[in-house]
């Protein structure tokens, strides 16, 4: 199995703390950064590669990961476009052979261990979504019918939407599937979407994926000094 980390953002509503460092080298706590809280999470699963995206500050995340996992198999797929387009771009750099399942997850994301647990006992395609939070006014929602993810949208306020994050564990011809997608978009210059618009192509009769709901358990993206504090305020030391 492979993982699909996207690093490749300015992060710039982290304000200062994104001067110097790319968002994921951003501390949550004395000891950890978003990026070793997730990387080490990931290293408790039979995860062979870890495909990182870079854009800003690349060298420094690069430098950072090797010398804070050096047995770890990273790959550093660089947008040199990073600046003028979404992570579909970054996305498109992917190579396109990879023949394993993978888990596809934004930098920015924190998560509880268990959310992992929770995606590889299902069998099929899926995504996280979260019964519990409200359904929030910038970020995504998932139009969910019948257990299965039909849409994935910030604008989607429908009935049926849930908050979901961009943390996903694809069987691998599901995500040749969206790769293809991808790079449809792509080569019409349609870079500054989400790579969730290309999904959404797929996912009325293309690809199914499930609906993993993840209740109790944490996974969230800090995206803002508010959403650093809040992780703060709630779990303080190390989890």
């Amino acid at each position: 199995m492979k993982a699909i980390l996207l690093n490749s953002g300015i992060g710039s509503r982290l304000g200062k703390l994104t001067e110097k460092v790319p968002k994921s080298m951003v501390n949550i706590n004395e000891t950890e950064t978003i990026f070793s809280k997730s990387i080490n999470t990931l290293l408790n699963y039979d995860i062979d590669e870890f495909i990182i995206t870079t854009g800003y500050l690349e060298g420094v995340l690069k430098e950072y990961a090797e010398n804070e996992f050096p047995d770890v198999n990273f790959k550093f797929v660089y947008n040199p476009v990073y600046d003028s387009t979404n992570y579909i771009k970054s996305l498109d750099y992917v190579e396109d052979n990879i023949t394993d399942d993978i888990f596809l997850l934004h930098g920015d994301l924190v998560y509880d261990k268990e959310v992992i647990d929770m995606l590889l006992n299902c069998d099929e395609s899926c995504m996280v979504v979260d019964s519990q939070t409200s359904i929030p006014q910038k970020d995504f929602k998932a139009k969910v019918e019948d257990g299965n993810v039909k849409k994935v949208s910030v604008n989607y306020f429908g009935e049926d939407a849930m908050a979901c994050q961009p943390l996903y564990k694809l069987k691998n011809n599901d995500w040749i599937s969206w790769k293809k997608s991808i790079r449809r978009f792509c080569e019409n210059n349609n870079t500054n979407v989400y790579a969730e618009e290309s999904l959404n192509t797929l996912l009325e009769d293309k690809i199914k994926i499930k609906a993993i709901d993840i209740n109790e358990y944490y996974c969230s993206e800090i995206d803002t000094v508010e959403d650093l504090n809040n992780y703060k305020n709630r779990f303080g030391e190390i989890r």
